[in-house]
């Protein structure tokens, strides 16, 4: 999950639970007053916001190291780890009370701050463990790599219903600010979702132009229609923050469920086609919940089939064949950086070609890539993978002079 994504989960959590005492903006009785926090909601919100991004403090050690390969060696590594959860919350509360009373905010108690931190850091490496990237929980004592495949690293519907309830809970605060308020965030949210429909497009994951009004419309319901008898002001912020995080449960068991039926799919394809699977995944694809892709494992090579949920309806397939048996190939995992890309790698494909005097000996993750050929290959040349165009860099290639020595190895740049 991106890293913004943690954020907006962690203040969500910290307005939901950890804010303290919080009073609506319209009494009991019917009195408009201005909703008011605990003196702590700052510091405890604050708190639950750093927790939860704070794992991906790892993403600087690459460049601090100059390690080309820490994005797939060290990240979602030790920060990420539930065997060192305790440690890093023990350490962020003992450095956030003094510097919470050096600026003047009051501070909840070492133990609060200690649950606080724990949660944020906890649903940090729970929304990795859910996308198809794979977090090492329990490094340091083993370094496999977990993941559930149920959401995409980049989510924006889920982005969107871990903001939406603060942004409404901020609105309801101030009586005499609500339309302003509220006409600022409904304009937010469909430009969001128009901006969301232009870059999905260009990116080759584009959606139906009716979700941007539809979008529009959900968002304007959400924030216009309690107004009506005053009912949304009637709600503290931690009302609207848990129910934003029920609504966020329901996301997470669809997606689930999404999953189980895209991976019921594939391995009917892999039925229906005879084929001897090694392994096989069903991981998701931007926009929604109903787009997904089968990565099957072959002694031939990787399939690779782009369906929707529910119904199975096959977009396309492809068999991307592998030049594994190459002897460049072979030459080119005895480096320790093509060893550590295959470790990382769950479904590999090798390619070599001929250029200009040299051999370039390319290994890709199927996960990142695309298909481009709507056409299923039944025979495929080895080595080449037609159709597919690397859209995240992690393709990693080495080159060979005409004598076979390396003189060259690291991430392609992406096409």
């Amino acid at each position: 999950m991106d890293t913004i994504t943690h954020g907006i989960v962690g203040a969500l959590a910290g307005r939901a639970f950890f804010a303290g005492r919080d009073v609506p903006a319209i009494s009991a009785d019917g009195a408009v007053l201005r909703s008011g926090s605990d003196p702590t909601a700052r510091v405890a919100i604050t708190a639950c916001t750093l927790g939860a991004v704070f794992p991906d403090i790892d993403v600087f050690a690459g460049p601090i190291a100059h390690n080309p390969l820490a994005i797939i060696e060290w990240h979602r590594n030790i920060t990420h780890s539930l065997v060192m959860l305790p440690i890093w919350a023990v350490l962020l509360a003992g450095v956030t009370l003094p510097l919470a009373r050096w600026v003047g905010w009051k501070p909840p108690s070492f133990a609060k701050l200690l649950g606080i931190y724990a949660f944020g850091l906890a649903s940090h490496v729970f929304l990795d463990v859910m996308t198809n990237f794979g977090t090492m929980v329990w490094s340091p004592l083993n370094y496999s790599r977990v993941a559930w495949d149920w959401l995409f690293i980049i989510d924006l519907g889920f982005s969107g219903i871990a903001l939406l309830p603060q942004f409404v809970a901020w609105c309801y605060r101030e009586p005499v600010k609500f339309t302003l308020r509220a006409g600022i965030v409904w304009l937010l949210f469909t430009g969001i979702a128009l901006a969301a429909y232009v870059v999905a497009k260009s990116a080759g994951y584009g959606f139906a132009a009716w979700i941007v009004p539809a979008t529009s419309a959900v968002a304007a319901g959400i924030l216009f229609l309690p107004a009506i008898r005053r009912l949304g002001f009637r709600w503290t912020r931690a009302n609207w923050c848990r129910a934003g995080l029920a609504v966020l449960c329901v996301y997470v068991a669809l997606a689930a469920t999404a999953h189980r039926k895209a991976l019921a799919y594939t391995e009917d394809f892999a039925r229906s086609h005879q084929l001897h699977v090694e392994k096989l995944a069903a991981l998701p694809l931007p926009p929604t919940l109903t787009h997904w892709t089968g990565v099957i494992n072959t002694p031939d090579g990787v399939w690779r089939t782009t369906l929707h949920v529910p119904g199975g309806t096959l977009e396309r397939s492809q068999l991307y064949a592998d030049a594994g048996s190459d002897p460049y190939v072979a030459e080119a995992e005895h480096l320790r950086d093509v060893q550590i890309y295959l470790w990382f790698a769950r479904f590999p494909i090798w390619q070599v070609t001929q250029t200009e005097g040299r051999t370039v000996a390319d290994v890709t993750d199927v996960r990142f890539f695309r298909g481009e050929n709507s056409e299923a290959s039944s025979t495929p040349q080895p080595g080449r993978m037609p159709g597919m165009r690397n859209t995240a860099g992690f393709t990693f290639e080495v080159v060979f002079d005409s004598l076979g020595h390396v003189i060259s190895h690291g991430f392609k740049r992406p096409e």
